[in-house]
C-alpha cells in the first residue's frame, strides 16, 4: 500500500473506483441517474411551484445533490491535478525514507493511524443515515409509513406519483442516487478535510525541527536550516496545490452551509411525517458540523502557518554563525504571506468568515420563516 492510500484511505478508494480520476466514463455513467433526479427535481421544485412547503423540503436536498454532482465534474476536469498532487505527497514520504528521518516517519505514522480512526468513524456515521434513510423509504415504498420521494420530482409527460412509475422512482432514489450521492459528498469532504490536517502536521513539523535546533553543534544546525528552508518550500508548494484542488468545492460548502441550518429550521415547524423528518435532520446536522469542522481546521493552517515565522525568530540563531544566520530570514520572509485557503479564490476560509456566514444564515432564516407564517394565516 503507498503511503497516500494509508493517508486518504476509503475516501481516496471510492473516488478512484468512480472513476474521477481516470477514468471518466464510467463516472459520466455512475452521474446519470444523479443529474437526471436534479433537473427532474428543479422542475417540480422551481418551475411547478405547488406550495411554499415542499419547495423548503426539497431546496437542501437539491442543493446537496447538484453541489456534489457539479464537484464530481470539476474533479474530473483536474484528475491531472489531483494525481500530480498524491505523486507531490508521495514523493515527500519518499524522500523522509531515504534521508533517514526517524523521528518525522514515526510522527507521520502515528498522524496517518488517527486519520485512519476519524475516517472510519466517519463512514460509519455516514452508513448508519444512510442505512436509516434507505430503511424508511423501502418501508414507504412497499405501502409502511408516509408515502413520499426522498426528493420531489417530475417530468413532462410522466406522472412519478402512480404505480409502477412511483416504486421505480422510489427504489432508484433510496437504491442508488441517494448512497452515491451522500458517499460521493462525504469522500470528498474526507479527503479535503486530511489534505488540510497533512498540511498542518508539515507545519508542527517543521516548527518542532527549528525549536530543536538549539542543542545541535553548528555544523548540525546548519545542516538542519537548510533542510528546513528545503521543507517551508515545499508547504508552500503544498498549500498552492490544496487551493488549485478544492477552492472551488470550498466555495460550494460555503454556499450550501448558509442554505442548510435555516431551511431544517423551518421544516421542523411544518407537518411532517417525523420518519423523514429525523431523516432530514440526520443529513443537515452531518453537513453543518462537517462544515463547521472544516472551517475550524482551515484556520488552524493559517495560524500554523504563521507560526513558522516564530519558530524561525525563536531558535538561538544570534548565537549562530554567519552562514546559518542568512537562512533565517528566508523562512520568516516566506512566511509573512499568510497560507490561505479561500472560497473560490474570492474569500479566505477561517472563523471570522465562518461567524458571517452564521449570521448571514440567520437572516435568511428570518425571511424563510417569515413567508411561511405569512403563507399560513
Amino acid at each position: 500500500m503507498s503511503f497516500c492510500e494509508e493517508l486518504f484511505n476509503w475516501s481516496l478508494v471510492f473516488m478512484n473506483r468512480a472513476g474521477y480520476f481516470d477514468r471518466h466514463r464510467r463516472a459520466s455513467v455512475l452521474l446519470i441517474p444523479p443529474i437526471s433526479l436534479c433537473v427532474a427535481a428543479f422542475y417540480r421544485t422551481y418551475i411547478l411551484r405547488n406550495d411554499f412547503d415542499e419547495v423548503i423540503v426539497n431546496l437542501f436536498k437539491i442543493s446537496g445533490a447538484t453541489v456534489t454532482t457539479m464537484r464530481a465534474f470539476v474533479v474530473m476536469y483536474k484528475s491531472q491535478a489531483f494525481l500530480d498532487f498524491f505523486v507531490f505527497v508521495e514523493k515527500w514520504y519518499q524522500g523522509q525514507q531515504r534521508d533517514g528521518e526517524e523521528v518525522t516517519l514515526r510522527k507521520t505514522h502515528e498522524f496517518t493511524q488517527k486519520i485512519r480512526k476519524a475516517a472510519k468513524t466517519l463512514l460509519i456515521v455516514t452508513m448508519i443515515i444512510l442505512s436509516y434513510m434507505v430503511l424508511i423509504q423501502l418501508l414507504a415504498t412497499v405501502g409502511i409509513g408516509y408515502r413520499k420521494l426522498i426528493v420531489d420530482v417530475a417530468f413532462p409527460g410522466i406522472d412519478f406519483y402512480i404505480s409502477p412509475n412511483w416504486e421505480m422512482m422510489s427504489f432508484l432514489q433510496c437504491l442508488y442516487v441517494a448512497p452515491f450521492t451522500f458517499v460521493s459528498y462525504v469522500s470528498y469532504l474526507c479527503l479535503t478535510l486530511i489534505a488540510i490536517s497533512f498540511g498542518i502536521f508539515l507545519m508542527k513539523d517543521l516548527q518542532f525541527k527549528l525549536e530543536n535546533m538549539n542543542d545541535m553543534t553548528d555544523l548540525e544546525a546548519l545542516n538542519c536550516i537548510k533542510k528546513c528552508v528545503k521543507a517551508h518550500v515545499m508547504i508552500i508548494k503544498y498549500h498552492n496545490h490544496m487551493e488549485a484542488l478544492f477552492s472551488v468545492g470550498s466555495f460550494a460548502d460555503v454556499c450550501i452551509f448558509g442554505i442548510i441550518p435555516c431551511v431544517i429550521i423551518v421544516l421542523s415547524t411544518m407537518d411532517h411525517d417525523i420518519s423523514m423528518l429525523i431523516a432530514d435532520i440526520q443529513m443537515a446536522a452531518m453537513v453543518m458540523t462537517s462544515t463547521f469542522i472544516f472551517f475550524w481546521v482551515a484556520n488552524n493552517f493559517v495560524i500554523e502557518s504563521e507560526n513558522i515565522a516564530n519558530a524561525a525568530y525563536n531558535c538561538n540563531w544570534v548565537d549562530r554563525n554567519k552562514e546559518f544566520r542568512k537562512y533565517i530570514p528566508l523562512i520568516i520572509g516566506n512566511s509573512q504571506k499568510q497560507l490561505q485557503l479561500t472560497a473560490g479564490g474570492i474569500k479566505p476560509i477561517n472563523m471570522e468568515f465562518f461567524l458571517t456566514i452564521v449570521r448571514c444564515t440567520y437572516s435568511l432564516f428570518t425571511v424563510l420563516f417569515t413567508m411561511k407564517t405569512g403563507g399560513d394565516s
